[in-house]
């Protein structure tokens, strides 16, 4: 039984659930920890009375007009099946025990420990807690796989990471969640991850979609 951070929505907005990007700021963690608890995933999976807390990070590189986001499409038999094959600028995961340690008692320390962890297992990164910087949070229940999460955003600059572009982007192709990887301009993003803009094949998840427009856009 694997078990994952939660709140239950009426601790998380007691009143109207706004949808969409919320800037850094618009939720308060630390004021929510008293309501966060681990629960079994496969409940609540099923359960959209709680939203399960997860770390979205966006890999940079580079700024203004040169900037640009690595991107990846999921595997086919992804251990989300209703994100498999879908394009996604985030990486992350679920917030579990092991990331509760003496020196994370915090909620935000317990989000951030978890995406550093979520970070080098995912992608074989490890740019150090410096390069995370959190720009806000992502709610949806315009699809079934957003209505059970939360989504803390992060962006996370690689330019002080060794390597060209191409090195990065091979590492992380090697890694169990993408099926493929590529850099793609930030630029260029809004519109791609726009329903019916997307490149022939390409098709994005709702949460990268969300992201990037409060982002980028």
């Amino acid at each position: 039984m694997r078990s994952i951070l939660v709140i239950e929505r009426k601790h998380l907005f007691p009143g109207l659930s706004p949808q969409g990007f919320l800037p850094d700021g618009a939720v308060d963690l630390e004021a929510l920890a008293p309501h966060l608890f681990f629960a079994e995933r496969d409940y609540m999976e099923q359960n959209s009375h709680y939203k399960q807390v997860i770390p979205y990070m966006m890999l940079q590189r580079g700024e203004g007009a040169e900037a640009r986001v690595l991107c990846y499409q999921r595997r086919t038999k992804h251990t989300e099946a209703r994100l498999g094959g879908l394009w996604s600028v985030g990486f992350g995961g679920h917030i579990e025990p092991v990331d509760r340690t003496d020196d994370v008692v915090k909620a935000h320390g317990l989000v951030m420990a978890t995406a550093i962890r979520e970070l080098e297992e995912e992608t074989g990164l490890n740019p150090g807690p410096d390069a995370l910087q959190m720009r806000g949070y992502i709610n949806s229940d315009s699809e079934d796989v957003s209505s059970v999460h939360f989504g803390v955003v992060f962006t996370v600059a690689l330019d002080s990471m060794p390597g060209e572009d191409e090195e990065i982007m091979e590492l992380v192709s090697r890694q169990s969640e993408p099926h493929q990887a590529h850099w793609i301009e930030a630029a260029k993003l809004p519109a791609m991850t726009t329903p019916g803009d997307a490149p022939e094949g390409a098709s994005f998840e709702d949460w990268s979609r969300i992201a990037v427009a409060g982002v980028l856009g």
